[in-house]
């Protein structure tokens, strides 16, 4: 369960509304910040109403949004997808990362076309760990998915540069489905991977995630 889902379900038990501080403290998080972050995100899709009372922002669960929760409402979408869709192979790491002692602290709702990190977690060292996952594309009549897959290869490489850039303490990694041609150009991009200290994790068809590591990541 994500920071998000934790959220939700104290709101549900808290209907008089909670500040940040609270929900915070009560969930056993490290900062304010967590959950200001996430109950904003939540206001802009009218899952929470945020209201001042008393001198302080609380966050009331919304009983009548007018949009129904990111996580939610792609549901039956996913459920439609093959197994190598972006969507799946994030979720599959998701479910590994948690397994291994993680806290997921974000993951970005890829049926609604989220930008930015795929996946935000924290390890057990207390290191973070930024995610950029792809599916493989199902190509089209004028495109070979082969050929689209090596252009979503190097959009993760690029995510990898721009995110180092940003902030270089960061772990930082790469999510793929098992398929031969992210398998060969895994290999020639080895180096680029190991100067950055980055990893690879590979899903298979059944939901089994396997690490490429470089360095840092798990």
């Amino acid at each position: 369960m994500t920071i998000q889902d934790r959220i939700l379900v104290y709101l549900t038990e808290h209907p008089e509304g909670v500040d940040d501080d609270t929900i915070a403290a009560a969930l056993g998080l490290r900062s304010r910040q967590q959950v200001n972050q996430r109950c904003r995100r939540l206001e802009e899709f009218d899952v929470v109403i945020r209201r001042v009372l008393n001198g302080k922002i609380r966050n009331f669960l919304n009983p009548d949004p007018r949009q129904v929760p990111p996580r939610v409402s792609a549901a039956a979408d996913v459920a439609e997808r093959p197994w190598c869709w972006e969507g799946n192979v994030q979720a599959a790491v998701v479910r590994y990362l948690s397994s291994v002692g993680y806290q997921i602290e974000f993951e970005a709702n890829t049926a609604l076309r989220q930008q930015g990190k795929d996946i935000i977690a924290l390890a057990p060292s207390g290191d973070t760990l930024w995610v950029s996952a792809k599916g493989y594309p199902a190509g089209t009549v004028r495109t070979n998915p082969r050929t689209q897959a090596r252009h979503w290869f190097s959009h993760a490489l690029f995510d990898l540069i721009l995110w180092h850039g940003e902030e270089q303490s960061k772990a930082l990694a790469l999510a793929f489905p098992e398929q031969t041609t992210y398998r060969n150009l895994a290999k020639r991009a080895a180096w680029f991977l190991a100067s950055l200290g980055a990893c690879i994790y590979w899903v298979d068809e059944d939901g089994n995630v396997a690490a490429d590591n470089f360095d840092r990541a798990v």
